[in-house]
């Protein structure tokens, strides 16, 4: 049975509930186990399947330092094997990700030879027959007023406005002050705008119980599903604040803090790469492989 049939919300709606802290009658408790999937160097701050509506949070993008020993040399640029991203999701039927790749980027007309900015992206899979359709899609290098930096501290939000989709929305809270990037910024002539994404589809929204997660990560150019492979890339520090869940809540809709006792740690594959400070509301991610 669907669990919000009375009332629909739009993204204004979600944007501005207000925050919740007391106890939510009936919530479920966070997951007591985890199982790691091979193919990447990632922490996940994983939630409890539940009736959860959406994810709201700010986060700063870290700097990535990549293994000068790991690349392939494509046509026009050095390729290097780890790659970082930042992204939060939900998984009702099926898992979606969504949030930022890091990737070239166009300066002055041209392509970068290297990779220099956080590009929104979203991923969806869907059943089509006897088919499962696993689709990534993103913005458009063209799309420099999406373009996001090492230091930007953005809003992701995350909302079920619709039964079987999600909406995202990325907000700039603060514009970097690493002078590297201010600089590419400044040469793209460009104010960063707000992206609200069309309908993702994400089957069983609305309907089913869902749950929902954040993640920082190095991944790795054709090894997923393999075991991660062994590198000295790093990312710098990433922090994440003022993060909730959304639910419907007493005929209302609210916003809960989705903090330690809402959600397992993944740390993956070994605890050891991956250094996690939690300090309230605030937690902050170092990948070192």
């Amino acid at each position: 049975m669907p669990f919000l049939k009375k009332k629909m919300y739009r993204i204004e709606n979600f944007l501005n509930a207000p925050i919740y802290r007391g106890i939510v009658d009936s919530e479920i408790p966070k997951p007591a186990e985890y199982r790691c999937f091979p193919g990447a160097w990632y922490y996940k701050a994983l939630s409890s399947r539940d009736y959860w509506l959406g994810f709201d949070g700010i986060v700063r993008l870290p700097e990535f330092i990549p293994d000068e020993k790991r690349y392939v040399d494509e046509a026009d640029y050095r390729k290097y094997l780890d790659t970082p991203s930042v992204y939060v999701g939900g998984s009702s039927d099926f898992e979606n990700d969504i949030g930022f790749g890091w990737l070239r980027g166009i300066i002055n007309g041209k392509i970068s030879q290297e990779k220099i900015t956080y590009r929104p992206f979203w991923r969806y899979i869907y059943r089509d027959g006897h088919k499962i359709k696993n689709i990534y899609t993103g913005t458009k290098i063209e799309e420099t007023e999406y373009y996001f930096f090492p230091g930007d501290e953005v809003r992701i939000t995350v909302a079920a406005l619709k039964e079987h989709f999600l909406v995202m929305r990325i907000d700039l809270v603060k514009a970097t002050e690493i002078e590297h990037y201010r600089l590419i910024r400044s040469r793209l002539n460009q104010t960063p705008e707000t992206l609200l994404s069309g309908l993702i589809p994400a089957p069983g929204t609305l309907i089913r119980r869902a749950e929902y997660k954040r993640v920082n990560a190095i991944d790795q150019y054709g090894n997923e599903g393999k075991p991660a492979q062994m590198t000295n890339a790093r990312t710098a520090e990433s922090v994440w604040r003022d993060v909730y869940l959304y639910r419907r809540f007493r005929g209302g809709l609210i916003r809960v803090p989705f903090t330690e006792e809402r959600y397992i740690k993944m740390l993956c594959p070994r605890p050891e790469a991956i250094k996690v400070i939690t300090e309230e509301s605030r937690e902050t991610v170092v990948i070192e492989p």
